[in-house]
């Protein structure tokens, strides 16, 4: 799958850091993070 859109977000500096320290901890990047949460989500139905 290729990644060809962005998304910009707005965050508190708590939950960045708070995603950063997950990530760390992962050892994966905060995009892969994000990804993965975002693929837990419901698929829309029309």
């Amino acid at each position: 799958m290729t990644k060809d859109e962005v998304l910009k977000i707005r965050l508190s500096s708590e939950d960045l850091e708070r995603l950063k320290a997950y990530a760390k901890q992962k050892d994966v990047s905060m995009a892969q993070v994000l990804r993965e949460y975002i693929k837990r989500l419901p698929k829309p139905t029309l």
